[in-house]
Protein backbone atom coordinates (compact mmCIF):
# COMPACT_ATOMS: atom_id res chain seq x y z
CA UNK A 1 0.00 0.00 0.00
CA UNK A 2 1.19 3.16 -1.17
CA UNK A 3 1.41 6.74 0.88
CA UNK A 4 1.63 9.90 -0.53
CA UNK A 5 4.09 12.18 0.27
CA UNK A 6 3.36 14.81 2.68
CA UNK A 7 3.39 18.51 0.88
CA UNK A 8 5.87 20.40 3.15
CA UNK A 9 4.22 23.54 2.45
CA UNK A 10 1.28 22.30 4.51
CA UNK A 11 3.35 22.16 7.46
CA UNK A 12 4.89 25.86 7.01
CA UNK A 13 3.33 28.24 9.18
CA UNK A 14 4.77 31.19 6.99
CA UNK A 15 2.42 29.71 4.14
CA UNK A 16 -0.39 29.03 6.46
CA UNK A 17 -0.89 31.41 9.01
CA UNK A 18 -3.37 34.03 8.08
CA UNK A 19 -1.63 37.36 8.52
CA UNK A 20 -3.77 40.38 10.00
CA UNK A 21 -4.04 44.39 10.09
CA UNK A 22 -0.71 44.43 12.23
CA UNK A 23 1.36 42.51 9.97
CA UNK A 24 0.70 44.56 6.76
CA UNK A 25 0.93 47.73 8.65
CA UNK A 26 4.00 46.92 9.55
CA UNK A 27 5.44 45.99 6.03
CA UNK A 28 3.88 49.38 4.89
CA UNK A 29 5.67 51.16 7.88
CA UNK A 30 9.10 49.30 5.98
CA UNK A 31 8.01 50.31 2.45
CA UNK A 32 7.43 54.03 3.74
CA UNK A 33 10.45 54.48 5.44
CA UNK A 34 12.22 52.66 1.95
CA UNK A 35 10.47 55.60 0.06
CA UNK A 36 11.69 58.28 2.29
CA UNK A 37 15.30 56.72 2.06
CA UNK A 38 15.00 56.57 -1.55
CA UNK A 39 15.93 53.59 -2.00
CA UNK A 40 12.44 52.47 -3.69
CA UNK A 41 10.50 55.09 -6.03
CA UNK A 42 7.35 56.45 -5.70
CA UNK A 43 5.75 54.17 -8.06
CA UNK A 44 7.23 51.20 -6.63
CA UNK A 45 5.89 52.29 -3.21
CA UNK A 46 2.29 52.06 -4.93
CA UNK A 47 2.87 48.91 -6.16
CA UNK A 48 3.99 47.12 -3.26
CA UNK A 49 1.94 48.83 -1.20
CA UNK A 50 -1.08 47.18 -3.20
CA UNK A 51 1.02 43.73 -2.99
CA UNK A 52 0.72 44.33 0.87
CA UNK A 53 -3.13 44.68 1.01
CA UNK A 54 -3.83 41.48 -1.19
CA UNK A 55 -0.99 39.45 1.08
CA UNK A 56 -2.93 36.46 3.16
CA UNK A 57 0.14 34.93 4.81
CA UNK A 58 3.50 35.65 6.05
CA UNK A 59 5.45 34.38 2.96
CA UNK A 60 3.53 36.76 0.81
CA UNK A 61 5.40 39.63 2.42
CA UNK A 62 8.38 38.07 1.96
CA UNK A 63 8.21 39.03 -1.93
CA UNK A 64 7.64 42.31 -1.31
CA UNK A 65 10.28 43.40 1.36
CA UNK A 66 13.38 40.86 0.33
CA UNK A 67 15.06 43.69 -1.10
CA UNK A 68 14.86 45.82 1.93
CA UNK A 69 15.01 44.10 5.26
CA UNK A 70 17.63 41.01 7.15
CA UNK A 71 14.69 39.61 8.73
CA UNK A 72 11.75 38.49 6.64
CA UNK A 73 8.28 38.07 7.72
CA UNK A 74 8.23 34.55 7.67
CA UNK A 75 10.85 34.43 10.17
CA UNK A 76 8.58 35.18 13.29
CA UNK A 77 6.42 31.94 12.12
CA UNK A 78 8.83 29.75 11.41
CA UNK A 79 10.72 27.57 13.87
CA UNK A 80 14.26 28.75 13.69
CA UNK A 81 15.72 25.24 12.88
CA UNK A 82 13.54 25.78 9.92
CA UNK A 83 15.27 28.75 8.45
CA UNK A 84 18.16 27.99 5.94
CA UNK A 85 20.98 30.39 6.93
CA UNK A 86 22.07 32.58 3.11
CA UNK A 87 24.67 34.98 3.36
CA UNK A 88 25.23 37.68 5.87
CA UNK A 89 22.19 35.97 8.01
CA UNK A 90 23.09 34.11 10.82
CA UNK A 91 21.65 30.87 12.07
CA UNK A 92 18.73 31.87 14.74
CA UNK A 93 18.71 30.69 18.23
CA UNK A 94 16.02 30.74 21.03
CA UNK A 95 14.47 33.96 20.88
CA UNK A 96 14.65 34.60 17.71
CA UNK A 97 10.78 32.57 17.12
CA UNK A 98 7.82 34.23 18.45
CA UNK A 99 6.80 30.76 18.95
CA UNK A 100 9.89 29.90 20.84
CA UNK A 101 11.15 32.71 23.15
CA UNK A 102 14.23 33.29 25.25
CA UNK A 103 11.98 32.58 28.61
CA UNK A 104 13.99 33.69 31.67
CA UNK A 105 12.76 32.49 35.25
CA UNK A 106 13.42 33.64 38.66
CA UNK A 107 12.42 31.39 41.75
CA UNK A 108 14.06 32.02 44.42
CA UNK A 109 17.05 33.79 42.95
CA UNK A 110 17.13 37.42 40.88
CA UNK A 111 17.90 36.69 37.41
CA UNK A 112 20.34 39.67 35.48
CA UNK A 113 20.70 39.99 32.20
CA UNK A 114 23.65 43.07 32.04
CA UNK A 115 26.56 44.20 30.10
CA UNK A 116 26.54 42.67 26.31
CA UNK A 117 24.75 39.98 26.23
CA UNK A 118 23.14 38.59 23.17
CA UNK A 119 19.40 39.93 23.11
CA UNK A 120 16.86 38.63 20.59
CA UNK A 121 13.73 39.82 19.53
CA UNK A 122 11.18 37.69 21.89
CA UNK A 123 11.84 37.15 25.43
CA UNK A 124 9.62 36.12 27.90
CA UNK A 125 10.09 37.17 31.77
CA UNK A 126 8.50 34.53 34.55
CA UNK A 127 9.52 36.13 37.85
CA UNK A 128 7.45 34.10 39.78
CA UNK A 129 9.30 35.14 43.37
CA UNK A 130 11.86 37.21 43.09
CA UNK A 131 13.71 39.64 40.53
CA UNK A 132 14.51 39.77 36.79
CA UNK A 133 16.59 43.00 35.58
CA UNK A 134 16.80 43.40 31.88
CA UNK A 135 19.73 45.59 31.45
CA UNK A 136 19.97 46.67 27.97
CA UNK A 137 22.80 49.47 28.72
CA UNK A 138 25.82 47.79 26.93
CA UNK A 139 23.70 46.06 24.23
CA UNK A 140 24.56 46.13 20.57
CA UNK A 141 21.75 45.43 18.37
CA UNK A 142 20.28 46.16 14.99
CA UNK A 143 16.67 45.09 16.36
CA UNK A 144 13.62 47.33 16.14
CA UNK A 145 11.59 46.39 18.33
CA UNK A 146 11.92 43.68 21.66
CA UNK A 147 9.15 42.03 22.55
CA UNK A 148 8.91 40.85 26.41
CA UNK A 149 6.23 39.06 27.59
CA UNK A 150 5.90 38.70 31.14
CA UNK A 151 4.21 35.99 33.26
CA UNK A 152 2.11 37.19 36.24
CA UNK A 153 3.74 36.29 39.22
CA UNK A 154 4.98 37.85 42.68
CA UNK A 155 8.44 39.36 41.79
CA UNK A 156 9.27 41.94 39.80
CA UNK A 157 10.76 43.17 36.02
CA UNK A 158 13.27 45.80 35.93
CA UNK A 159 14.28 47.42 32.60
CA UNK A 160 16.97 49.67 31.90
CA UNK A 161 17.78 51.29 28.40
CA UNK A 162 20.10 53.84 27.09
CA UNK A 163 18.39 57.49 26.70
CA UNK A 164 17.90 56.88 23.32
CA UNK A 165 15.94 53.76 23.35
CA UNK A 166 12.23 53.70 24.26
CA UNK A 167 9.57 51.34 26.18
CA UNK A 168 6.13 50.68 25.56
CA UNK A 169 3.87 49.40 28.39
CA UNK A 170 0.97 49.73 26.86
CA UNK A 171 -0.11 46.11 26.54
CA UNK A 172 1.19 45.59 30.25
CA UNK A 173 -1.86 44.57 32.72
CA UNK A 174 -1.74 43.98 36.47
CA UNK A 175 -4.06 42.57 39.72
CA UNK A 176 -2.49 44.14 42.86
CA UNK A 177 0.84 45.10 41.37
CA UNK A 178 2.26 48.39 40.09
CA UNK A 179 3.86 49.43 36.65
CA UNK A 180 6.22 52.28 36.64
CA UNK A 181 7.83 54.02 33.72
CA UNK A 182 10.26 56.97 33.67
CA UNK A 183 11.31 56.57 30.61
CA UNK A 184 10.68 57.81 26.72
CA UNK A 185 7.56 55.52 25.71
CA UNK A 186 8.92 56.15 21.93
CA UNK A 187 12.88 55.67 20.51
CA UNK A 188 14.76 58.43 19.14
CA UNK A 189 14.91 57.69 15.41
CA UNK A 190 15.16 54.22 14.31
CA UNK A 191 16.95 53.17 18.46
CA UNK A 192 14.78 49.64 19.64
CA UNK A 193 11.52 49.96 20.93
CA UNK A 194 11.18 47.79 23.96
CA UNK A 195 7.26 46.35 23.64
CA UNK A 196 6.03 44.89 26.86
CA UNK A 197 3.16 42.58 27.45
CA UNK A 198 1.83 40.34 29.37
CA UNK A 199 0.84 40.57 33.11
CA UNK A 200 2.76 41.75 36.38
CA UNK A 201 0.27 39.63 38.85
CA UNK A 202 1.17 40.89 42.09
CA UNK A 203 4.56 42.27 41.67
CA UNK A 204 5.60 45.20 39.89
CA UNK A 205 7.63 46.64 36.46
CA UNK A 206 9.82 49.58 36.30
CA UNK A 207 11.77 50.82 33.45
CA UNK A 208 14.71 53.11 34.03
CA UNK A 209 17.72 54.99 32.42
CA UNK A 210 21.28 54.41 34.17
CA UNK A 211 21.70 55.07 37.71
CA UNK A 212 24.93 55.67 39.97
CA UNK A 213 25.36 52.21 40.31
CA UNK A 214 24.76 51.21 36.86
CA UNK A 215 27.52 53.44 35.93
CA UNK A 216 29.67 52.62 38.21
CA UNK A 217 29.87 49.30 37.06
CA UNK A 218 30.65 50.45 33.44
CA UNK A 219 33.19 52.23 34.29
CA UNK A 220 35.53 49.46 35.57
Amino acid sequence: MSHATPDPEQNDPAKTFRIGHKERDDAIEILREAAGDGRITVSELDERMEQVQAAKFPADLDEVLSDLVTELPSDRFRPASAITAAPGRAHLVTGWDRFDPLVIRAGWESENRRARWAVPPHIRCEPSMSNIELNFLEVDTDLEVIEVEIVAGMGSVIVVIPEDWGVNVDQLSKTWGNVRSAVNAVPAGRRPLVRVGGSIGMGSFRARFANYFDRRRMAK
